[in-house]
This record gives structure tokens, sequence and C-alpha cells, in this order.
């Protein structure tokens, strides 16, 4: 198992004093689809808010406030909600030859655990009762035999919150990172009103993307300040709580202070947290990968 090299960096904050880094996004239609992406229950509102209590910590997966460790985590049936629970989610950045065939199923302690989902997607959380697990991850329709990657007793805490990514090249070429997992611990608490909290992951297996520099920039994607520089395969730049509105980003491939790939990131929701992944297919081409609080992505492209 890969885990994240946390970088505690205080550039985000420019974010807070960069007007010029928080610039309108086009005529506001793609602010308008991040919104929708993250409504579930049609009712305009944009779910990402209420859906975001299944990342507070509280354990609250029916949306009615209360934390359901009062009934729902009981699993004996004697309705006293005895279960100590922590909660999990999966994104699937696995990059495999020719962008074909890429849909794999998980498998927990052995079994199908009835996800299936393909490169770019994610999942929404899902409740597991305290206790270490075994996962496999298996390409779509195949067995526990077939498994390309086994992650065993990863150890899921009483209120704890974990992202799971799988990320790099199945069949790498050198210099490329290869096929493996990263457990990100999630913490979505205390996102204040107005604000985005985000966890800005590189997990571009590409070769010449690693590192890169990440750069402010001006509606006309030309460099403000600098971000993240130095940022590389399997970092994180973790928990910046942004005010809630349109940025934009540049990726300098050749840390010579030009940006490669301009990304006009739209407002992505209110007092909610994102984890947003920069990552490459196999024909080389470099998205963004939004995972919002129902378990749902946008993905960007460079302008």
């Amino acid at each position: 198992m890969k885990f994240t090299t946390v970088i505690e960096n205080s550039a985000f904050a420019l974010l807070l004093a960069l007007p010029l880094a928080l610039t309108a996004c086009g005529d506001g239609d793609d602010e308008a689809g991040a919104e929708e992406a993250s409504d579930t229950s049609g009712d305009g509102d944009g779910d990402a808010d209420a859906d975001a209590e299944v990342g507070d910590g509280d354990g609250d997966t029916n949306g009615d406030g209360d934390g359901d460790g009062d009934g729902d985590g009981d699993t004996n049936g004697d309705g006293d909600g005895d279960d100590e629970t922590g909660m999990l989610r999966l994104m699937h950045l696995g990059v495999f030859p020719g962008d074909a065939n890429t849909t794999v199923d998980i498998y927990v302690n052995g079994a199908p655990a009835g996800i299936s989902f393909d490169f770019k997607q994610g999942t929404d959380y899902v409740e597991l009762p305290v206790g270490a697990y075994d996962f496999d991850i298996v390409p779509g329709g195949g067995t526990i035999d077939d498994s390309v990657l086994t992650i065993e007793g990863f150890a899921i805490a009483n209120g704890a919150m974990w992202e799971v990514i799988a990320a790099g090249y199945i069949a790498p070429e050198p210099g490329d990172a290869g096929f493996g997992v990263i457990a990100f611990p999630e913490d979505a608490d205390g996102i204040a009103a107005g604000q985005t909290r985000l966890n800005v992951f590189h997990v571009g297996a590409l070769g010449a993307l690693s590192p890169v520099d990440v750069w402010a920039v001006d509606d006309d994607c030309e460099p403000v300040a600098p971000l993240i520089p130095g940022f590389e395969f399997g970092d994180v730049a973790a928990n910046f709580d942004i005010p809630n509105g349109p940025v934009n980003v540049g990726l300098d491939v050749g840390q010579d202070a030009t940006v490669d790939a301009c990304f006009k990131i739209p407002a992505l929701g209110d007092g909610v947290m994102v984890n947003a992944f920069a990552v490459n297919d196999d024909a080389g081409n470099v998205s963004l990968i939004a995972h919002l609080p129902d378990g749902s992505t946008v993905e960007l492209t460079p302008e």
C-alpha cells in the first residue's frame, strides 16, 4: 500500500488574497454543472451541502443530522446501535492499456462487494464496522483469482474517514508510476460556511508529470503566484480551506514558470470537502477530477 506524502504548504492561503486567482469562470455554466452534479435529490439545492454530513465525522448517512450511531450501525438486531463504524470511499484512477476495459470490481474479505466502476469514477462513502479488511481489485466480471492487487489488513477505526485511490499504470513504461493504492485519511471537521476544503492529489502517473509546479493563474492563464512547487506522484496538498467560488490553476510541467495546462475550476460547494486529482490517461491527456461529497465526479480538461 502506498501512503501519500502530505504537503503542509501554506501557499494555498494565497488564494484568499489573490483576486486574479478567484475569477469568474466563463458564463457560469460550469459552476451550474458542478452544482447539478452534487444534487442527487432533484430538488436543485445542490445536495453536496447535505451530503457532506456523511463526511463530517458524525457517521450520519441518512441526512437527518442526528449522527446515525443511534441505531443505523446496529448489526445484531437489538436496536441499540452497538457497533462502532468508520467510512471509506474509493476512486479509480488506474491507467489501463489503450484506456480500454477499465471496469474493475471490488472484493472485500474475498467476497464481491457489489461495487463496479470505471476509470475516473468514484464511489459514495461506505460505512464499515471497526476492524481490519482485505480488499481486492478484480478486472470487471472476474473472480477473486483474477485479483490484480490485494490490500491486506486495512484498519477501519471508529469515526475514521478514508479516501482510497487506485492509481498508476497497469503496464508502466520506464519512468512512469506503476499501479498501486494510495490511502488518505480525510478530515471534514470545522469547515466554515462559505468555504470549501480542498485536498489536491498528484496521481498523474506519466513520468514527465513528476514533478510539476502548480500555479495560481489569472483569467488569461498567465502565472500569478506559485502554489505547490515540486508536486510529485503520490503527493497530496491537504486540508486547504478557500472561499467557495471559481479558481484558476495551472500546471508547469517543465518547472520553468510557464503554464503548460490551465484549469478553470468552478465553485464546488459551500461548507464541503472536495478531493481533486490531477491525472492522465494512457494517451497522455491530463485532466482534473473532482470527487464530490455525494460520490459523483466532475472532470475538467485544460483550457
